[in-house]
């Protein structure tokens, strides 16, 4: 596999399996995030939330099509290292850029999961500056994150994980999620 694609919703283990990728079998790593964060400072907001990053990206696939975050991807790691190999592309959340990674001969889209309650714990432990704090702020960036009511150019993360070649469930501790990653290496 040259480029590993993961989906899933936030806190759901995305950055678990990737640096276990990183670590064990020397990947490099993009996060489609980078590029949202990027363009959330260019605009000179200094302290955002969840909801600023999502609006954020919506306006970008709504303005240069929904799979925007990928080509940026793409087009920076193939200026940085000059190839798509060895490759793992974290944050996915839009159909549209799942079709554009598609089109890269390689590609292989990994889904993590975990139960509500799980993550909330864990964002609540990891404390993001720009994750929800309280239960009902949460459920919502989370039905938002996975395309509850979205449009075409939002976040579509149930819509994406359906798109998934595998699914790892992630309700256990980091251990198991590597025994996961081995397994579908292996295939």
């Amino acid at each position: 596999m040259n480029i590993i694609g993961i989906v899933g919703p936030f806190a759901s283990g995305k950055g678990v399996v990737t640096d276990y990728l990183i670590k064990k079998y020397s990947y490099t790593s993009f996060s489609l995030s980078t590029i949202v964060h990027d363009e959330v400072k260019k605009k000179g907001i200094a302290h955002y939330d969840r909801t600023v990053l999502q609006n954020t990206g919506d306006e970008l696939r709504k303005k240069e099509g929904d799979g925007v975050l990928a080509k940026r991807a793409v087009q920076q790691l193939k200026k940085k290292s000059g190839s798509l190999t060895k490759i793992v592309i974290e944050g996915i959340r839009n159909p549209g850029e799942i079709a554009y990674l598609r089109t890269i001969p390689g590609f292989f889209l990994i889904a993590v999961d975990a139960s509500r309650e799980i993550r909330f714990q864990r964002i609540l432990k990891r404390k993001k500056p720009w994750d929800p704090t309280d239960w009902e702020t949460f459920k919502k960036v989370d039905g938002r994150d996975r395309g509850d009511k979205e449009n075409t150019n939002g976040q579509q993360v149930k819509k994406c994980m359906e798109m998934a070649d595998v699914k790892i469930e992630n309700n256990g501790d980091v251990k198991n999620v590597e025994e996961e990653v081995e397994k579908i290496l292996k295939k």
